[in-house]
């Protein structure tokens, strides 16, 4: 079975804004919101207590995100889900990004 017959892509993260977030703009118009989160937690894994860290970029897209970029700041406590995809940047390095499709402060 290939990867996409799979068909289930999808991310719950909460975390803190490490970096103040920023708006673009695609060539159709459509506006993006890119943020950086950092989540910190415990988690039990076989039985263990373990720390877990995790710093991603997260990119929501279209006009619900015009609100988000006023009211969010550096240190705001967000929940995050959506579905993560793979970018390159321009050296030709990949990392994924998480696509939000819903933000609620928590």
């Amino acid at each position: 079975m290939n990867a996409s017959a799979l068909g289930v892509n999808q991310l719950t993260l909460a975390g803190r804004l490490t970096k103040p977030p920023r708006i673009s703009k695609s060539p159709a118009g459509i506006p993006h919101l890119h943020l950086t989160i950092e989540h910190s937690s415990i988690q039990t894994e076989a039985g263990l207590n373990r720390q877990c860290y995790a710093r991603i970029q997260v990119v929501a897209s279209g006009e619900w995100t015009q609100a988000w970029s006023k009211i969010l700041t550096v240190e705001s406590a967000i929940k995050v889900t959506g579905f993560i995809q793979r970018h390159e940047d321009h050296n030709g390095l990949g990392k994924l990004v998480l696509h939000a499709q819903k933000i609620e402060q928590v």
